[in-house]
C-alpha cells in the first residue's frame, strides 16, 4: 500500500500572509501582534541609519518603498537594486556627494541638459530641482530602467522639465541589446557584456544618435551634458561631435580604462577627442579636480570633467561652490 503525505502549507510569513491567516482562524491574536512586531523592529533597525545621510526618512506605501532625500526629493525604493543610489545611501551613508555637488555646479544656470545613461533620475532630478529654469533630457533606453525613471520624475517633477528618452545614444542609429548584470543591476547595464560571471539579461534597446536627436528636436542649445554609459562613452560622442562642438557644454564622463578596453579604445582617445576641441581635461577625487594631459596605469580618476576655458569658469571658482 502507497501512502502519500499531504504536504503541510508553508508557515503565513509575509506581514499579509500573517493577517489573512488570522482572519482564517489559524493564528491567534498574540502571535499574530508578535510576528508583526518582529518585522517591525527590523523597520526601526533602519533609523539611526539614517543620521547624517541624504535621506531624511524611508516610506512605506502601499505601492513599494521610498527614500525622501533631505532636500525633499523621492525616489522609490528597490531592496534589490543593490546598486542604486537609495540603497548605496542606506548601506554606505552617502552616494557620490562630491560628484553631486560638482554637478549641480556645472549645471548652475543651464537651459538644457542631457543626462545620457540617466538610469533612475538621480542627477536629472537633482538639476531639475536646483535649476528650475532648465530642460533634462533624460536619457535611459532600458525598458524596465526607464519605467522606474518615469516613477521617479512623476514623483518629483510636472511639466516638460525632466524629459525622459527611452532612445540611448551611440554611434549609428538602431536596435541594440544590452546586457544587464543580475547582481551589479541596471547601473552596471551596458552594450557590452562587462559581468560575465552574473549571468546578465540581454535586452534589445532603441539608439539614436546625440546629433541626430538634436536636429530631430530642434534642441538650439546643450549647455551641460553628463555621460555614463558603462564603456560606451566612446561611441556617445562620435555621435555627437557636431552638437558638442557647436554648443560647448560642460562635460562629465566616467571613463574606465577596463570598460573602454572591451570597446577597443583607451580613455586617451576621448581626452584627444575633447583637446581637438579646445577642452581641458581635470580628473575628479577626493573633493578636487586635477588637470589630466594623458590617462596612464597609474591614474587613479575614473570620472573627468571637461571644460572650455574661453566659455566655463576657472576650476579654482568652480570647487570654491562645492
Amino acid at each position: 500500500m502507497t501512502i502519500f503525505a499531504t504536504a503541510r502549507p508553508a508557515a503565513p510569513n509575509t506581514p499579509l500572509e500573517c493577517r489573512d491567516a488570522f482572519e482564517r482562524g489559524e493564528l491567534d491574536r498574540l502571535e499574530l501582534w508578535r510576528r508583526f512586531a518582529e518585522r517591525h523592529r527590523v523597520i526601526a533597525e533602519h533609523a539611526p541609519a539614517l543620521a547624517d545621510t541624504q535621506i531624511a526618512a524611508l516610506v512605506i506605501e502601499p505601492s513599494g518603498l521610498s527614500a525622501t532625500l533631505q532636500n525633499g526629493l523621492s525616489f522609490a525604493l528597490d531592496p534589490d537594486a543593490l546598486r542604486e543610489a537609495p540603497n548605496v545611501i542606506l548601506s554606505q551613508g552617502g552616494y557620490e556627494t562630491f560628484e553631486l555637488a560638482l554637478i549641480s555646479r556645472l549645471a548652475r544656470g543651464a537651459e538644457i541638459v542631457f543626462d545620457i545613461g540617466a538610469n533612475i533620475g538621480w542627477y536629472s532630478l537633482h538639476i531639475a530641482q536646483q535649476e528650475p529654469q532648465a530642460r533634462v533630457y533624460a536619457f535611459e533606453p532600458v525598458p524596465a530602467t526607464h519605467e522606474r525613471l518615469l516613477v521617479n520624475i512623476s514623483r518629483n517633477v510636472s511639466g516638460n522639465r525632466v524629459t525622459p528618452v527611452r532612445d540611448g545614444l551611440t554611434d549609428a542609429p538602431g536596435a541594440f541589446d544590452m546586457f544587464v548584470p543580475a547582481t551589479s543591476g541596471s547601473p552596471a547595464a551596458s552594450l557590452n557584456e562587462l559581468h560575465p560571471g552574473e549571468g546578465s539579461r540581454r535586452v534589445s534597446c532603441q539608439f539614436t544618435t546625440l546629433d541626430q536627436f538634436v536636429d530631430d528636436n530642434a534642441v538650439d542649445r546643450l549647455d551641460f551634458l553628463k555621460c555614463d554609459v558603462e564603456g560606451a562613452e566612446l561611441r556617445v560622442l562620435k555621435g555627437g561631435l557636431k552638437s558638442i562642438d557647436r554648443f560647448r557644454p560642460a562635460v562629465v564622463i566616467e571613463l574606465l580604462r577596463k570598460w573602454s578596453a572591451a570597446f577597443g579604445y583607451h580613455p586617451n582617445d576621448v581626452l584627444d577627442l575633447f583637446a581637438a576641441m579646445g577642452y581641458l581635461c581635470y580628473g575628479v577625487s577626493d573633493g578636487a579636480l586635477t588637470k589630466i594631459e594623458r590617462v596612464t596605469d597609474d591614474t587613479r580618476e575614473t570620472n573627468y570633467v571637461f571644460l572650455d576655458p574661453a566659455r566655463h569658469p576657472p576650476v579654482n571658482a568652480i570647487l570654491a561652490d562645492c
